[in-house]
């Protein structure tokens, strides 16, 4: 049986005490209450175990709340991931396999949600325990689709086309740089080694081969629901992240699938920026990485560290998401895997022209491109930039440092690599 399987996979991996000695540092009741309700597996109820496991749960999230998210002790995110596997096995051990589906499904969805958001908050840390949580989620996430329908072993996705509410017509009067075919390795890495490169376009072609665009397609709400429809990620709710009423809020895919992009309900939703490859890998097979993306460029006053790996988000939402005017340290592969976007890119040298703002934000400007305010920023009206719109199977350059706003012209699925 699956769900007794994965509890003693669970237990298995809570009992080596040797890999939770740092739990220690959360403070003698804490580790108590945790070592205490791990040991009382077989003597206690179910509820009461779950009970205590809920009220630790909670204390470490308050705990977290106390720190900048850079900040948090590691003890104390350890503490939730094991905490949260903890809660998790309790509850598998409450699913029967002969449970009426309707009741297996709330018990089911409700554990995906726990461990999906304790996963993402503390970022899966120690020995094997991102691993197992994926195994887990992943196995529970096959269930509930297995059991949705008969089908489902032999579906072929099709692709669908987006529906666009209206043609997307944009004028363009200072064109980024289009290649007429995809650059020679050697060629790009030259021009990402200049003082200042400049960004351009790599013509459809490149991504053809990519699963996302073929035989598990992104273009198909069906597809992406049987692989992540229950899974819970971190959504952000408001136009864009400098408006006053902009928020977070942690949902199930496919409930943010049919409100914010099927039905397009309440205010706009965008899954923006997040490493959704890490927390559902079964999607991360369906790119393939650039070889470009491994180059080593040379360092200069706009690019001073390189990343340890290529660093891959996710942007995924309705037509009208909006990144403000922003830059990023990183040179940066934009490929619209659906769906086109509007992008105005401006030079890092002109930033004084941009007005960053203070604080924590300094790389997001405080103009708002899509309403400019030119009494109130007269320096803006003096930018130099470059513009495009970002079709379906292209692939735009960003250098390090250039600014950058975006906008989706209708629904639109993207993946950012950074180098």
């Amino acid at each position: 049986m699956i769900f007794n399987d994965l509890y003693d996979a669970i237990i298995e991996l809570l009992q080596d005490k040797d890999n939770r000695k740092d739990l220690e540092a959360c403070g003698v009741s804490v580790h108590e209450l945790f070592e205490s309700t791990l040991a009382s597996k077989d003597k206690l109820e179910e509820k009461e175990l779950l009970l205590r496991a809920c009220a630790l749960l909670d204390y470490c999230n308050e705990q977290i709340l106390l720190y900048h998210f850079k900040d948090v002790p590691v003890h104390w995110r350890r503490m939730l991931m094991d905490t949260g596997l903890l809660s998790v096995s309790l509850q598998l051990l409450s699913i029967k396999e002969d449970t009426d589906f309707e009741i297996a499904e709330a018990q089911i969805q409700k554990t995906i949600s726990d461990l999906d958001t304790c996963c993402v908050v503390s970022g899966s840390p120690g020995p094997d325990r991102r691993l197992i949580s994926n195994i887990i989620l992943d196995q529970l996430q096959t269930w509930l689709t297995d059991h949705r329908t008969t089908t489902t072993k032999a579906r072929n996705f099709k692709k669908q086309k987006v529906v666009r509410e209206e043609e997307p017509c944009v004028t363009i009067n200072y064109p980024i740089q289009r290649l007429t075919e995809a650059p020679s390795f050697e060629w790009f890495l030259n021009h990402c080694n200049q003082e200042m490169p400049t960004p351009f376009i790599i013509p459809k072609g490149m991504i053809d081969d990519w699963p996302a665009c073929n035989e598990r397609p992104w273009s198909s709400f069906d597809y992406l629901r049987s692989v992540a429809a229950d899974r819970v990620v971190p959504v952000e709710i408001g136009s864009q992240y400098t408006d006053s009423n902009w928020g977070q809020k942690m949902m199930r895919f496919s409930d943010f699938i049919r409100d914010h992009i099927e039905n397009k309900e309440g205010e706009a939703a965008y899954l923006a920026q997040h490493d959704i490859f890490y927390q559902i890998p079964r999607l991360e097979k369906d790119i393939i990485v650039p070889d470009y993306c491994y180059i080593e460029p040379n360092l200069t006053k706009f690019y001073t560290l390189r990343a340890k790996d290529v660093i891959k988000n996710a942007w995924f939402g309705p037509k009208g998401t909006i990144s403000p005017l922003h830059h990023d340290p990183y040179h940066n592969l934009l490929v619209q895997v659906v769906g086109s976007k509007y992008l105005r890119l401006i030079s890092p040298q002109q930033t004084e022209f941009v007005y960053p703002r203070t604080g924590l934000m300094t790389n997001t400007s405080e103009v708002d491109v899509n309403n400019q305010d030119n009494e109130k920023y007269p320096r803006f009206k003096q930018v130099d930039y470059v513009e495009c719109v970002l079709q379906q199977g292209e692939i735009l350059y960003i250098p390090p440092k250039w600014w950058h706003f975006v906008k989706s012209l209708e629904t639109s699925f993207s993946v950012s690599l950074w180098f």
